[in-house]
């Protein structure tokens, strides 16, 4: 007979006070998702030192409450249950933690704390497998991801069901790599005159073309881990505000993004990108005079929000639908920036090659990857993960080109540019804008 069990496991470490040992406490109920019967609790306790051969000793506690014993399983099966993930008291903490921060839907905190713990314990594999799982969290996702559990909702009620689960991480991964979740049919009302936001806001009546913005920052929470956050997505009229070039804020009221408020904007440059003009430059923050940026639903400010790096730009109206280009960089946060960003506007494939660039004190080299931009989105919003490259320099220490990740929006009339943002699983962000030769 086929059973879910969801397991509720309570742990309690009780300090007792300088040189005492600690203790544990783990107890477990188990029960029969389809008829809500209780089949049995299950607990361990005793010295801290002992802890993880109690977790072991109560999941063979809860195969037992379910009629499973060990002899049933197959030899591949039993050894997995029997390894230990790890022995590293901190490392399972920050995991825990981390488990803890990914089902509020706090990603991007969660992944700080599950690349802790693989830091903490190199040999940690699951840990590392959910750092590198943890999606950016950025512009669009928590609108999709709502109509992903409304949708999970809707199919479970024709199911006959009357709850339903659905796994937020793994629904706003797929997003941010580009795959459909959940798809609707739009109009496009972009009017077809070209128009130069320079000099203008995109709240005012003359605000009728759709902006791309990227965003880079750092945030150094109270764990002390600090994290690298990285955006470029397409903002629609009335949800971003720019004047003169320079960025002062991005979504409306309701779904706010990132606003300068007293914070000091210093510009960094321009450049022609078709008929009109990109732009990049910084907000530096102070806690008395700070811009913020909202993550999961909280208000950022300084001193945890680091300096805001961004690169503004018109969206681009109509992708090509043949041929191919080869963008360089340009301009933005990225120092030193080398390599190319390759596009096939009939397959849709992008390719990273070789890019090289700093952020701060690490410099990054060999980085590749390939991915595919969107064909719903105007701008061809693009995301993935790296397949090879380097870092060098001062907190480069657990940095994985697997676990980081880099995205994409086309910029220009027909696509004579784009703003390529990036965040690093050391730490660190950035952003930039590439152009058509």
């Amino acid at each position: 007979m086929s059973k879910r069990f969801p397991l509720w496991v309570a742990l309690l470490l009780a300090g007792l006070g300088g040189a005492q040992a600690q203790t544990f406490s783990l107890e477990g109920a188990i029960i029969d998702s389809r008829t809500s019967q209780n089949l049995g609790v299950v607990s361990e306790r005793g010295d801290v030192n002992t802890l993880f051969r109690a977790q072991k000793a109560m999941t063979f506690g809860i195969l037992r409450s379910a009629g499973i014993s060990l002899e049933q399983l197959p030899p591949d099966v039993r050894a997995r249950i029997e390894r230990f993930a790890t022995t590293n008291l901190d490392a399972f903490r920050a995991f825990s933690q981390g488990l803890d921060l990914k089902d509020q839907g706090k990603f991007i905190e969660a992944k700080a704390f599950f690349r802790r713990a693989a830091e903490l314990d190199p040999g940690f594999g699951l840990a590392a497998e959910q750092q590198q799982s943890m999606p950016d969290v950025n512009l669009g996702v928590g609108v999709q991801t709502r109509a992903v559990i409304m949708a999970a909702a809707g199919a479970a009620v024709d199911r006959g069901k009357a709850s339903f689960a659905v796994d937020t991480a793994r629904a706003v991964a797929a997003i941010a790599a580009g795959q459909t979740v959940v798809s609707a049919t739009i109009a496009n009302a972009e009017p077809a005159t070209t128009f130069n936001y320079a000099n203008q806001s995109g709240t005012g009546p003359q605000g009728g073309v759709n902006l791309v913005a990227g965003l880079a920052y750092t945030l150094a929470p109270s764990a002390g881990v600090q994290v690298g956050v990285a955006s470029a997505a397409e903002y629609k009229t009335g949800d971003y505000n720019v004047t003169g070039g320079v960025l002062d804020a991005l979504g409306n009221n309701s779904t706010p993004v990132a606003r300068r408020g007293a914070a000091v904007n210093v510009p960094g440059g321009s450049a022609a990108v078709g008929a009109n003009v990109a732009f990049w430059g910084s907000w530096l923050s102070t806690p008395t005079a700070s811009a913020t940026a909202v993550v999961t639903g909280r208000n950022i400010t300084a001193p945890e929000l680091g300096q805001v790096d961004y690169v503004v730009a018109d969206a681009t109206r109509q992708m090509p639908g043949a041929g191919t280009a080869s963008f360089t960089p340009t301009g933005g946060s990225l120092g030193s920036a080398t390599g190319n960003i390759v596009v096939n506007f009939a397959t849709r494939d992008v390719e990273l090659r070789n890019l090289g660039f700093a952020i701060g004190t690490q410099t990054y080299a060999g980085l590749a990857g390939t991915t595919r931009y969107s064909d719903t989105i105007a701008s061809g919003t693009f995301s993935g993960n790296y397949t090879a490259g380097t870092c060098a320099g001062a907190g480069c220490t657990g940095f994985t080109f697997a676990g980081s990740r880099y995205g994409g929006s086309f910029v220009g009339r027909t696509a004579e540019g784009l703003i390529f943002s990036t965040f690093m699983n050391s730490g660190t962000a950035g952003v930039h804008l590439f152009k058509q030769p």
